[in-house]
């Protein structure tokens, strides 16, 4: 944590409300989700969840969502990684 800060904030309204949506949500949006985000000054978003397409298709596009995060000057960029279990 930095020098005079007290909470961090780490944004999950991508990857968290879109996981449930049967209609795949377009990579380009998704970046530009991120991108708008990040203009705004949202310093930290996790962006996408790294599990099986057949728990949630939404991140089949992961990889490339991640890429194109971490090209954002000055964002953490973060993904929810399940353990074995699921949870």
């Amino acid at each position: 944590m930095r020098t005079g800060i007290d909470v961090a904030v780490c944004e999950v309204g991508l990857r968290d409300g879109i996981q449930g949506i049967d209609q795949f949500f377009p990579t380009d949006k998704k970046k530009a989700w991120i991108r708008a985000e990040a203009a705004a000054g949202v310093g930290e978003i996790e962006v996408c969840s790294f599990v099986p397409p057949s728990v949630s298709g939404q991140f089949v596009d992961g990889q490339e969502v991640v890429a194109d995060a971490l090209m954002v000057e000055g964002l953490t960029v973060s993904a929810l990684v399940p353990n074995l279990k699921g949870g």
